[in-house]
């Protein structure tokens, strides 16, 4: 069901009661490719867009839930003596009994977790506080000095968080660390233009250049995050652009062509171009999370780096100044900015 812009500019105004602190479903150090340098990825949950193909499924509802590792359970029962709901039950699988999970039960209180013996559960989804956000950052300092590092806000959609993400970015900010931002760019312009202070890279998603697609598979018209595309751009704000390609979905001559197109009109301002090819890191936890039956592109081969070069040649040939297949690994701050600093 696509999303109107009424519910949309609702949600990021910070109206709905869980919108002011998100869930965080990892803190994660040592990334390459979420921007330059050596960086600390922080994915906060919740995305307003539901791409059937998504790598990162946990990030996608705003709620606690919770991982099954059914190769680990014992079936010891544990877990049903403290479900409060009855979410949690045994059943049968050949000579061995195994636990299993009502979905539609579960309301994330985590004390299955919390009872398990063999690590067969996992909370998806914990608060942190903000303090404690940055004192994680603060400690990788040194790594984001050498290598032109910093933060990258991710999920989910930052977006969807916006007055947490501006405080947090302003906090990093004082503590003198890069701040980049992986985003759709689906919120209303006045949602993001506060951020425009404290975020040094925007790294900015187009799923497809096609409207109807674009409407009835992400969930969202295309036109609004064209436009607060063009307008980060007239902002002078530091854009790279992040094009994953999906099989059977945007992998055509056509798309590619539109692509350019768009790009063409201010590639000497975008600090550079990622090609993504889809790849399967993320088919597993579909069935960790109960939801096997959601994931559409079981089974759907990688898409060979090799097959997208004519389209990297032909982005680079438009004028953008860095183009990269699979991500932005080994390169160096961007454009010779040095962390914090703006053109």
């Amino acid at each position: 069901m696509e999303h109107s812009a009424a519910n949309l500019d609702e949600a990021v105004s910070g109206r709905e009661a869980n919108d002011a602190i998100p869930l965080i479903t990892e803190i994660q150090r040592f990334c390459l490719q979420d921007g330059p340098g050596i960086r600390t990825t922080i994915f906060m949950k919740g995305c307003p867009l539901h791409c059937p193909w998504c790598h990162n499924p946990e990030t996608q509802s705003r709620r606690r839930e919770i991982y099954f590792y059914a190769d680990k359970c014992t079936g010891c029962g544990r877990c049903v003596e403290v479900c409060p709901t009855g979410a949690s039950s045994i059943v049968r699988s050949g000579k061995t009994q195994i636990c299993r999970i009502d979905r539609s039960k579960c309301i994330g209180c985590v004390k299955c977790v919390e009872a398990c013996l063999s690590e067969a559960r996992g909370v998806v989804g914990r608060e942190y506080s903000m303090e404690e956000i940055v004192r994680e950052a603060v400690a990788d300092l040194p790594f984001f000095e050498r290598s032109g590092g910093g933060v990258t806000l991710s999920g989910g959609d930052p977006l969807l968080f916006p007055e947490f993400s501006l405080r947090l970015a302003s906090r990093l900010k004082r503590e003198g660390i890069h701040v980049g931002m992986e985003t759709s760019c689906f919120a209303p312009w006045k949602v993001i233009q506060p951020l425009l202070n404290s975020i040094d890279l925007f790294l900015v998603d187009i799923k497809s250049m096609d409207p109807e697609k674009h409407r009835s598979v992400v969930g969202f018209p295309l036109e609004p995050i064209l436009e607060n595309i063009r307008a980060l751009i007239m902002a002078e704000a530091n854009v790279r652009i992040h094009l994953p390609i999906i099989p059977g979905f945007n992998d055509s001559s056509e798309n590619f062509r539109a692509c350019v197109e768009f790009l063409r009109s201010f590639a000497d301002r975008l600090t550079g171009v990622d090609i993504l090819p889809y790849h399967v890191y993320g088919e597993k936890k579909y069935e960790f999370l109960g939801r096997e039956e959601t994931y559409r592109y079981k089974g759907i081969k990688e898409i060979s780096p090799r097959e997208l070069v004519p389209f990297a040649k032909a982005l680079a040939e438009s004028g953008i100044i860095q183009v990269s297949i699979g991500g932005m690994v080994g390169m160096g701050t961007e454009r010779g900015l040095k962390p914090g600093e703006r053109r």
